[in-house]
Parts: C-alpha cells; structure tokens; sequence
C-alpha cells in the first residue's frame, strides 16, 4: 500500500505509524512524500493562505490513484471536503496546547493560530503575538534565540518526536484545542471497497464520533481557519459531551451540551455538534 505523507518529522512520523499498523494486519506498504502549498508558504499566516493548504496536494494525488492512502492531521481536513473522499482516525491521544517559554516575564509570543492568539489574550492581556510558522525544530530554534519568549506547540507534535523540552518552562494551556486536533486521520477513495475493510480495522470509533462532533461544529458556524474557534467532545459512560468556543469582537463566548449515544451513533453527534455550532452563531450575531 502506497501511503501518502508531507515530508515534516511529524507528518513522517504520523504516517510510519500507520504503516506499522497496517504491518499488524499482514499489510506492507512504502511512504509516498507530498510536498502541499502550507509546506512551501511559510511567511503567511495559515488562513490567509487559504483553505486545505497542507492536505490538498495529497488529496489530489489520492484521487489521481497516485497513492492508495494519505496520513494527515485530522485538524487540517476541511469540514467541506471531496464528496470521493472518507476517512478513519486513529485514537486521540494529546489534544492540549502547550506554552513554552525561556523565561517567566512573558512579552512576545509566537503563533500563526488565530484561535491560539484569540484564547490567550484571556491569560496574557499585555502580551505582543508575532507570527510563527515552520516546523517544531525552526520554532524550537526561534525561541531559543529569544526571537520570542513563549511560543505553542501542540502536546501531541511534542510527544510523538520525543522532544526535550527541560530547558524551558512549559505550561499546559487551559484553552480548547482545534477541532481534532492531536487526531490522525487517514483518507480513502469511498469507492476502494478493499481498502476502506482494511482501514476499518484500524478506526477508533470513540475517537471518530467525539471528532465529528467537533467538526460539525465547526462547520455550522462557518467559519473554518478564519475565526478564533476551540472545541472539545469526550465520551464516556454512553455520554457525549461537547465544548465549543469563539472569539469576537474581543469576547470569548463558550457553550456547552452533552447527548446520550451509543459509540457507532455517528448522526447523533452531528446533531449535537449542529446545535451548538448554530448557538454560537446565534449569539455572536446578536453581538
């Protein structure tokens, strides 16, 4: 099986990863790297670039029969994807932010994230945010030159490549991750019968019904990498539960709700992603 990847540590690491489950069922494979538009654009803030920048050159060559399978971070799948297109998820393990920082008196902080940005004003109201992109290395780096006192990191791109972070201070922040953030995903073309059984095997069902829950949300509001947005869904004890946030007009509105579902009742929490995305859009018209 041919696996598609970008050619980051992490992307690379995410996708060996697949391929080692794979391997677990009695299936080979080699990695494919893909070079995408967010890999190449790295002065430009992400939602100024555009919409699927580090998935649509892996997509197209998925669609192209050029790979069987792509590995991406499920946060950066739109919510308004190829019809041809499905996936599974691995099962979540880090969805937190962390805030690393070279010293305590924090001033300038690194992110190309609006919702990152948006959430911190909240705990650092007097610092300055300049943008950040690159890989974890060139932000590492960066921050090692005192180009900035704190930058974030995901805690789940942090883990995975193992990183040494004793030299810093480090803080996981209090703020709602990105819609599937810390979740892998693996595309499919819904018309590859064969590969959709395998990759069945591997699906996390908890995992999936809490993300698309998320990303429902996200959806409804409308408003992909271009407003400040956050959620989070945890199911537990036939229970799902899910918290959504955004930022406008220097206010961040949360809500919350919860619906009782079995782990395969996927349209339940569209539903509940749905209400609470249309809340938030509610309330941030009445604004």
């Amino acid at each position: 099986m041919i696996i598609g990847s970008r050619g980051s540590k992490l992307a690379l690491y995410q996708a060996n990863l697949v391929l080692k489950k794979l391997k677990s069922l009695g299936i080979d494979g080699e990695v494919k790297i893909i070079k995408t538009r967010g890999d190449q654009i790295k002065d430009r803030a992400l939602h100024s670039i555009g919409i699927g920048v580090f998935t649509k050159e892996l997509d197209l060559s998925l669609l192209n029969h050029e790979i069987d399978i792509a590995v991406h971070s499920l946060k950066d799948i739109p919510t308004v994807w190829n019809s041809r297109l499905s996936y599974v998820v691995l099962e979540r393990d880090y969805p937190n932010d962390l805030l690393i920082a070279n010293k305590e008196d924090i001033k300038v902080i690194g992110t190309s994230s609006l919702r990152r940005r948006a959430f911190l004003k909240e705990l650092y109201r007097d610092a300055e945010f300049k943008l950040l992109r690159g890989n974890v290395d060139t932000r590492l780096r960066k921050l090692k030159d005192n180009e900035y006192d704190a930058i974030v990191l995901s805690e789940a791109g942090v883990r995975r490549l193992n990183i040494d972070l004793s030299e810093f201070l480090v803080y996981k922040l209090p703020i709602l991750p990105a819609p599937g953030q810390g979740v892998i995903a693996v595309a499919y073309r819904k018309e590859d019968e064969k590969i959709k059984n395998i990759l069945e095997k591997i699906n996390d069902k908890k995992t999936f019904l809490e993300t698309t829950a998320e990303r429902k949300a996200l959806n409804e509001l409308g408003c992909g990498c271009h407003v400040p947005f956050g959620a989070f869904a945890k199911y537990e004890g036939k229970r799902l539960m899910l918290k959504v946030a955004v930022a406008n007009k220097d206010r961040v509105i949360k809500k919350e709700s919860s619906i009782c579902c079995e782990v395969d009742e996927i349209e339940k929490a569209e539903k509940l992603g749905e209400s609470l995305g249309r809340e938030l859009r509610r309330c941030i018209r009445e604004l």
